[in-house]
């Protein structure tokens, strides 16, 4: 018999799924008001994290919390007619969620998400996608797309997500998406530029969710 349990942690350093009581402690343990509950199958644990509204608020409200503000118009290198994109994923696989931001401004032009039994790099994936389908429907061709993976940016090339990840009841809409998304890009080609952001030099993404 399978023994093995899932944590769901709505209140943490990290709020998620764990697939381990000692992943879901080193989240919880010391946390003012932590919240978790373990249950038998990861589906159960799937749809008690997506099912609080209140906590799915809090979620919601971490990712968009206020960034710290960064000058990029001093920095030469990075285009300024641009928009960033990124994916976070509370766990491996986890729940997902993307989006993308204006780097002026730092506006968030979508997000979208949480999607359950998910990775960072299908999240990242979609990000791209979304804002070229995005620009598309615009009219636009030449605002550039940012993205930190470089994963990404090579599956975005061969058209193709190159995901390892298992299709289960949990996340069959979200490969739904991603046929859809697939599709798109055989279909259509673009213009607009896609970059690497240089992290190493530049600080975080300005999509970055910020919870690292």
């Amino acid at each position: 018999m399978d023994k093995r349990k899932w944590y769901v942690v709505w209140r943490g350093t990290e709020p998620g799924i764990c697939d381990s009581w000692a992943e879901c402690e080193s989240r919880v343990k010391g946390f003012p008001g932590a919240r978790y509950k373990a249950f038998k199958t990861q589906q159960e644990a799937v749809e008690a994290f997506r099912n609080d509204p209140e906590e799915l608020d809090i979620l919601r409200a971490i990712a968009r919390a206020p960034r710290e503000i960064v000058n990029y118009e001093a920095i030469p290198d990075i285009v300024r007619d641009s928009i960033a994109v990124d994916g976070a994923c509370a766990g491996n696989p986890g729940i997902m969620e993307y989006r993308g931001v204006d780097v002026p401004t730092g506006v968030e032009l979508f997000h979208q998400g949480p999607f359950p039994d998910a990775t960072n790099n299908i999240g990242e994936f979609l990000a791209i996608v979304h804002a070229l389908a995005m620009f598309a429907n615009q009219g636009n061709d030449h605002t550039a797309i940012y993205s930190d993976s470089q994963t990404a940016l090579s599956w975005i090339k061969a058209r193709k997500c190159r995901t390892k990840l298992a299709r289960t009841d949990a996340n069959a809409r979200l490969f739904e998406i991603i046929g859809r998304a697939e599709r798109w890009l055989m279909t259509h080609t673009w213009s607009n530029r896609l970059l690497k952001w240089n992290t190493s030099e530049w600080g975080e993404i300005p999509a970055d969710f910020g919870r690292k």
